[in-house]
């Protein structure tokens, strides 16, 4: 069961789901618009849980960027 750990409307949210951490990045082209989706590494989980959010600026920045190579859930 996901669990939402944080969010920011519209720009990301992070999902705990079971022992994993998932990066979500709302995009809004093409239609009808996706989330971008992201497990977390081992390296990426451990330095989110002690430097929050600024540990994935990078990351999130990719996702909006390259999201086709990503994990896509479609909106509709």
């Amino acid at each position: 069961m996901k669990n939402l750990l944080e969010k920011k409307d519209w720009y990301y949210y992070i999902y705990e789901n079971g022992d994993t951490i998932e990066l979500s990045v709302p995009i809004s082209t093409p239609a009808p618009g996706f989330d971008a989706i992201h497990t977390l590494t081992d390296s990426e989980k451990e330095e989110y849980l002690t430097k929050g959010i600024t540990a994935l600026e990078d990351r999130i920045k990719d996702l909006e960027m390259n999201f086709t190579k990503y994990v896509l859930n479609s909106w509709r």
